[in-house]
């Protein structure tokens, strides 16, 4: 059977993040162990910073429920946190931060020029640390069609607001800005790795951005099950204070760096007056109820009025206060704030109005005006700047002063519940950018295309090679780092063997900008795609040859891989919403990411990963030492029906890997020159045959001689096509092996098998096979 192919047509294909896996039996040579130390650690243009500090880190998901129709449920609402756990804990009372408008917990651990974040810092003074993606932002999953409005702030309010205030504001304060690192215009470096980390975040919803917030961090706090110090910023501020309001014996203290604010109305900070509608907190604090004494069920019984003119100094709007007698925030009139305001940001034209409007009702708010203690300069990312370790050192200081340490420093320990890993093997931690443009009209520009990647490097590199991880579809680099049953993940174990680690979440997803009106409509995975084709393929209603296989899911649930399962309930809340035209977008991300590292490295994709590891091979082939597939996304010519192990038509847009142009020897420009028949399949019933060129074979000349390791579980309906593409890349000059995992004794596994039960066993077998191949 001939058959003519034309046309293009993406396809993605990344499971994970590319992992550079290589195993050294005995002592290395002394060769071996220089060009091992060649390669090692990450290139001077890829901040990282010592983890000296850090005994042990963790992540895991706070909150979430189901949402949607019965048989469409979809998990949200939950956030991602990070936990870090110093060395020598110091102090009783763990540090849990909440971030602002478009931006995620990446604020506190990294500044956009380069230097160590607020949460170095204290980590250096003792305190366990927690850091939150807000829900439906970030690593915390967005659900289409239930949470509501997506919007992104463009560069020039970024330049504006936060970095060039001087230059661009429109504010009373903004000449006295001058803290922000570089220009802070568009085309300098660090302002434009500041624009990668802005996000898309809640517009109009249901449920508001605030709501979902404060939920979580009362899920978070249950979880943590002992007090804590809130340190809140901008949007961050009102989750903080509902949640101090419903936990208030959990909160020892707030440090809130510029919160959302006004109390009552909103201000025009170009004009320094009022606007004529709201857009205020008509709960004083909150736009939501909070605890009142007496209690108060409309926000109209504040009886707020406006003074006449205002008694703080200089570019202050006059303030709205309750009529005396004044109602009490009585769940907050116990914890102590802080309450920081910047010399040159534009929340100064209010910020005193809600500290006023806190002391009134009780709160005891200590209100600092930077400049008065002898900072200056600041804006509102205040925790970017240049100046921001003096910042951080008031803000420890006044922890120090008016935080009692009564408790027993162990109090600060995570519990059990929370997992968190030793970090012996981990040297030196980062992240970075990968890739980035401009999208969208002249004046309107947003940052998009970027890929966000983690890094880790060892303590003692052993491997010329590092790893990438690509993830699979409605996931991110999180898959890498941990088990959803509370297990050290795939990235541990390699960095432990001497790999340098980089994880990636892909451009529109997880920590990378989604950019809406420009990318391409969101999806997500509802909670039963998962049971039937991953975790719980029998009870679910699955229909593939070999599901009965899968024994490996990590749970003994009643419930085993089906919601209501304790360890699937974590597993839904990584699943994360994703984009149609995912290989458009990450494809040169990807090969940016290469050039960044600059140096040859081992790339371990799966599913979704699969596709476009073989794209950014393509383009780059110097650059990879070698390939992981694992269950990459397939077939390569035709489209497989897995129940019946039948094609059901083939795509003539395909290339042989995916629908991206792929260079051949004889070249080609167009599917359609590629000749193919149908091979029987060696295992009917459990495999399709495969497409096969016609001879003579059209060399695929970026994979000549590279070696590759595909990877098939035994209880995947992955396995119906998974033999396929390495029997292409094999026909085109790779050398690609094929291995079923039963045949070399690892069996019950399915397609997520670096989060089955098992998952070490398989991650052993690629770095033994690293090591014999990729030297």
């Amino acid at each position: 059977m001939k058959l003519r192919i034309s046309s293009l047509v993406p396809v993605v294909v990344i499971a994970g993040c590319l992992v550079l896996a290589m195993s050294w039996p005995g002592a290395l040579s002394a060769k071996k162990a220089a060009k091992a130390n060649s390669g090692a650690g990450a290139s001077a243009s890829i901040p990282t910073f010592p983890t000296d500090d850090l005994a042990r880190t963790g992540i895991f998901y706070a909150g979430g429920h189901y949402v949607g129709e019965p048989g469409k449920e979809t998990m949200g609402g939950d956030s991602y946190v990070v936990v870090w756990v110093p060395k020598q804990i110091k102090h009783p009372y763990p540090i849990v931060y909440v971030h602002g408008a478009g931006q995620t917990a990446t604020d506190w651990e990294q500044t956009p020029d380069g230097r160590p974040g607020w949460a170095y810092y204290f980590a250096k003074q003792g305190y366990v640390q927690y850091m939150v993606d807000s829900p439906a932002r970030g690593r915390s999953p967005y659900v289409p069609g239930i949470d509501g409005e997506l919007t992104i702030r463009t560069a020039p309010n970024l330049q504006e607001i936060f970095t060039a205030s001087a230059k661009k504001g429109n504010f009373p304060r903004a000449h006295l800005h001058n803290q922000f690192p570089g220009t802070g215009l568009m085309g300098d470096p660090i302002f434009d790795n500041f624009a990668k980390t802005q996000v898309q975040f809640l517009g109009a919803g249901p449920v508001s951005q605030d709501e979902l917030t404060h939920q979580a961090l009362v899920a978070l706090l249950d979880a943590i099950n002992s007090p804590v110090i809130l340190l809140t910023h901008s949007q961050g501020g009102t989750p903080g204070w509902l949640t101090a309001d419903s936990r208030p014996n959990q909160v020892k203290a707030i440090v809130t760096v510029e919160p959302a604010a006004p109390p009552i109305k909103g201000v025009n900070t170009a004009t320094l007056a009022y606007n004529t509608g709201g857009g205020g907190l008509s709960w004083g604090v909150a736009a939501q109820p909070i605890t009142y004494d007496p209690p108060v069920k409309d926000p109209a019984e504040l009886q707020p009025v406006l003074e006449a003119k205002s008694d703080a100094p200089g570019d202050v709007v006059p303030c709205y206060v309750q009529k005396e007698p004044a109602h009490k925030l009585i769940n907050l009139e116990k914890i102590p704030v802080v309450y920081l305001s910047s010399e040159g940001g534009y929340h100064r034209e209010y910020d005193p109005c809600l500290a006023k409007w806190l002391n009134q009702a009780g709160v005891h708010t200590q209100f600092v005006r930077l400049e008065d203690v002898g900072i200056h300069g600041n804006g509102h990312e205040m925790m970017l700047e240049k100046n921001s370790d003096d910042i951080a050192k008031f803000i420890g200081s006044w922890m120090e002063k008016n935080v009692p340490q009564k408790d027993k420093l162990s109090m600060a320990t995570p519990p059990s519940t929370i997992p968190t890993f030793a970090t012996d093997s981990i040297a030196r931690q980062g992240f970075f950018y990968a890739g980035g443009k401009y999208v969208g009209d002249a004046g309107k520009e947003t940052m998009g295309d970027t890929m966000y990647t983690e890094v880790w490097v060892p303590r003692q590199s052993k491997h010329p090679y590092p790893i990438v991880f690509f993830h699979g579809n409605g996931q991110s680099g999180a898959v890498w780092r941990q088990t959803p049953d509370g297990r050290p993940g795939w990235a541990y174990y390699l960095v432990a063997q001497g790999y340098t680690v980089y994880m990636v979440d892909y451009p529109a997803r997880g920590r990378s900008p989604y950019v809406p009106g420009v990318d391409a409509k969101l999806g997500i995975r509802t909670a039963l795609d998962l049971e039937t084709i991953w975790t719980a393929p029998v009870p679910s209603g699955g229909n593939f040859p070999r599901m009965k296989l899968y024994t490996q899911w990590p749970s003994d649930s009643p419930k085993k891989g089906m919601m209501g399962d304790p360890v699937f309930d974590n597993f839904t809340k990584g699943q994360l919403q994703f984009v149609a035209n995912q290989e458009q977008l990450t494809v040169p991300a990807g090969v940016a990411l290469l050039d960044q590292i600059g140096k040859p490295i081992i790339l371990i994709s799966h599913s979704q990963g699969g596709g476009m590891a073989f794209d950014v091979a393509n383009l780059r082939p110097k650059l990879i030492a070698g390939m992981v597939a694992i269950e990459p996304g397939g077939p390569q010519i035709g489209n497989a029906d897995t129940a019946k192990v039948a094609y059901t038509r083939v795509n003539p847009n395909s290339w042989g890997l995916t629908t991206m142009p792929f260079n051949f020897d004889p070249p080609i420009k167009s599917p359609s020159e590629l000749k193919v028949h149908l091979v029987p399949s060696e295992r009917p019933g459990d495999e399709v045959g495969c497409y096969l060129q016609d001879e003579p074979v059209h060399k695929l000349v970026s994979f000549e001689n590279m070696r590759i390791l595909s990877i098939s579980a035994e209880g995947t309906y992955h396995r119906v096509f998974d033999v396929c593409i390495p029997k292409w890349l094999n026909q085109a000059g790779a050398k690609d092996d094929f291995v079923r995992l039963e045949d070399v004794g690892i069996h019950g596994n399915m397609h997520e098998m670096f989060l089955d039960r098992n998952s070490d066993e398989i991650v052993k077998f690629i770095d033994n096979w690293i090591g014999k191949n990729l030297k």
